[in-house]
Order: C-alpha cells, then sequence, then structure tokens
C-alpha cells in the first residue's frame, strides 16, 4: 500500500479522533471544579482514551503496511465508541 493511500484512510480517522481529543479535553478543563472524584477521574480517563484513539489514527498513515490496516482502523472505531460510552457512564455521577 502506497503512502498515499494510508494518508487518505488516515486522514478522516486523525480528524474525527482529534475532534473527540478536543472535546475531551476541553471538558475536562471546564467541568473540573464543578464535579467529584468520580467524575474527574472518568474525565481523564476519557482524555487518555482520546489521546491512544489519535495516536492509533496517526499511526494508520505513518506506519507502512502491505494491505489496509484493518486492526488499527477498529482500534480507532473502538476508541471512538468507549468514549462515548465512558461519557454516557460519566452523566450518572
Amino acid at each position: 500500500m502506497t503512502a498515499w493511500i494510508r494518508w487518505k484512510i488516515a486522514t478522516p480517522l486523525i480528524g474525527l479522533s482529534v475532534l473527540v481529543l478536543i472535546a475531551a479535553v476541553f471538558g475536562t478543563w471546564a467541568w473540573w471544579s464543578f464535579n467529584g472524584p468520580i467524575y474527574r477521574a472518568l474525565s481523564v480517563i476519557i482524555c487518555l482514551v482520546a489521546a491512544a484513539t489519535f495516536a492509533a489514527a496517526l499511526s494508520v498513515g505513518i506506519k507502512p503496511a502491505r494491505d489496509v490496516p484493518w486492526l488499527r482502523i477498529g482500534l480507532v472505531g473502538l476508541g471512538i465508541l468507549t468514549n462515548f460510552g465512558l461519557a454516557a457512564l460519566q452523566d450518572y455521577f
């Protein structure tokens, strides 16, 4: 697989994961003093998962592969879904 095709695949994944990361970091910063320790811990976990998702999306474009890197693409999707699930759990605290 050429570098051009890898980056064509990685660009939307990077864009989506950056949006999630920015929202997670800004939300954590903005609401930090208003909530309890469980909410804060979940906020930090969400930020870490979002950063890992961004790293996985970036690796799709950077790391050479012979075929489509389905595992890394799946990790990006799983990371985003995990963040959404953690955010829904966060509403209870």
